[in-house]
């Protein structure tokens, strides 16, 4: 994520000082948070402010007008935010996803232009972000299944013509026929929410047998006129191609769970039986069929999107489980290169333009996204006194973070440099229009600025 009253705490300007001066901030932080949790437990619990599926006539008192749609100026790549106007998102955006230092994880919600579209296990909510209000909320036709923690974002369509979001159901049983699980997949309108079409896909009996827990479901591309998503269990597996004009299931591949999707081919891992090895492999999005695949790896595989151009891939390769992180061509499997040095445990999120950011608590670094190079890294203790600063969100060449709890700091996402523009707040998810900041454990979106 992205101390004035504590600066006596930096001693000659130190990084080792502001290191602890930032873990006090985080300190302090936690038991404010847990006096105001405290404190809103007495006062009532979310289910008592109803139905979430209600739209109330002003959903958020942070709204920044009673009548009409302010007129809000978009940034590419925005400079700061502004509290001015900033609104709150419904309570289902956070659920399950906070923890009491204010740090959030895996957020289901999706921005374009002034929308958020936030996914809860049995419903997905386009809400207008110049007002705070709830425009629709979208429900699968079945009943849902799984916990609103493990639900994935929404995925919009990069022309904008679409939102599409998986759902997890369960189909009654009629007659002799038992109860069956399906995996339905809706496409909604980003202005309106109004749904466009749904597609259901059957899960297959036989992985309730082999494991009892929910599958979990993710939009995880589109690219040869499908949406590609794809189910997943931690011994089963399928991905689908659905055609998008038609709306039908043009394509499925079994066992296969797939992380990335680009132009040339959709990359994932073949659990094969699911209880030992695995191989990546690489399909054509358009109609599935197998384009390259890997000799098998000891399990444990995982792939991830690493831009339009390439995939990462992690895992122990070999009888002799050789660790390996590589990023990969997804059209032929060929590497590109091995990832740096010391980013084995590190996320590195794509920022929608050209770098891969990756990073932890105490390090940073940048690596091109189309040849895979190292730009540059921070580090605590650096020689030059820079230190890697707690980064919340990167978006088209920006990247935002924390410094303490209390200061915020953008630096460019190509050189690493500080940008001289000071921030207020470190948002967690970005675009043209708003940053959302988490305040406590709410969301709000704050207006951008040039």
């Amino acid at each position: 994520m992205k101390g004035v009253a504590c600066c006596g705490l930096i001693i000659g300007g130190s990084v080792t000082s502001l290191r602890v001066e930032r873990e006090f901030m985080r300190a302090r932080q936690f038991c404010l948070v847990a006096l105001l949790a405290i404190g809103l437990s007495a006062c009532g619990s979310s289910a008592d402010r109803g139905p979430a599926d209600s739209v109330p006539s002003d959903s958020s008192s942070k709204g920044p007008a009673e009548n009409g749609r302010p007129e809000r100026v978009p940034h590419d790549p925005p400079e700061s935010f502004t509290a001015q106007g900033a609104v709150a998102l419904p309570p289902e955006a956070t659920a399950g996803r906070t923890n009491l230092l204010g740090d959030v994880r895996d957020l289901a919600v999706a921005l374009y232009r002034t929308s958020a579209y936030v996914a809860s296990a049995d419903r997905m909510q386009t809400v207008d972000l110049t007002t705070g209000k709830v425009l629709a909320v979208t429900r699968p036709r079945a009943e849902a299944l799984g916990e609103d923690d493990d639900v994935t974002a929404p995925l919009v369509s990069a022309d904008g013509s679409l939102v599409v979001t998986p759902f997890v159901t369960r189909k009654p049983g009629a007659g002799t026929q038992s109860p069956s699980m399906e995996l339905e997949v809706v496409a909604t309108m980003p202005e309106t929410g109004k749904t466009a079409w749904s597609t259901s896909l059957k899960i297959p009996q036989a992985w309730a047998q082999r494991d009892n827990s929910t599958p979990k479901a993710h939009v995880v591309g589109f690219a040869g006129g499908n949406v590609i998503v794809t189910v997943y269990t931690g011994y089963n597996a399928a991905t689908a191609g659905i055609d998008i004009a038609t709306h039908q299931v043009r394509w499925t591949a079994q066992n296969i769970r797939t992380g990335a999707v680009t132009a040339e081919a959709a990359v994932g891992v073949d659990i094969l039986g699911g209880f030992g090895p695995d191989q990546l492999v690489g399909v054509d999005p358009a109609t599935g069929k197998e384009k390259w695949r890997t000799e098998k790896n000891i399990g444990d595989t995982t792939v991830e999107a690493a831009g339009p151009s390439l995939a990462r891939v992690r895992g122990y390769a070999g009888d002799n489980g050789t660790r390996f992180d590589q990023l990969l061509k997804p059209g032929t499997g060929k590497v590109q290169t091995d990832v740096p040095g010391g980013l084995d445990n590190l996320s590195c999120p794509f920022d929608q333009a050209k770098t891969l950011v990756c990073t932890s608590q105490n390090r940073l670094v940048a690596l091109d996204s189309t040849s895979g190079k190292e730009l540059w890294r921070l580090e605590d203790d650096q020689a030059d006194g820079r230190f890697a600063p707690d980064v919340t969100a990167s978006w088209h060449g920006r990247i935002y973070a924390r410094t303490s709890s209390t200061t915020a700091v953008a630096l460019d996402a190509r050189t690493g440099k500080d940008r001289p523009a000071g921030l207020d707040v470190a948002p967690v998810l970005v675009n043209e229009y708003q940053g959302l900041v988490l305040v406590g454990h709410e969301l709000l979106a704050h207006p951008t600025r040039g």
